[in-house]
């Protein structure tokens, strides 16, 4: 009998590249959340934090900004010396 890879191994050899672009994509976007639901966890254990027992939706993933000058942690370790 043959395994969940080895069947998934199959699968993806038929498809075109486009469409495993999309899977590659999807099988991402299962990391994240699983990585998401791992750190709610963590947190869910700690008293100092209120986690809901059921999300909804996954959190937006927040892109850092971008501005110049000198970076904080830069800042704080040129400081600290």
């Amino acid at each position: 009998m043959n395994s969940v890879k080895e069947i998934l191994h199959d699968a993806i050899e038929s498809l075109n590249d486009d469409e495993a672009r999309l899977l590659l994509e999807y099988t991402k976007s299962l990391k994240e959340q699983k990585d998401t639901s791992l750190t709610l966890d963590v947190l869910a254990d700690d008293p100092t934090f209120d986690v809901p027992s059921e999300i909804n939706k996954p959190f937006p993933i927040v892109n850092p900004i971008q501005c110049g000058g000198i970076l904080a942690s830069e800042l704080l370790i040129k400081d600290r010396r």
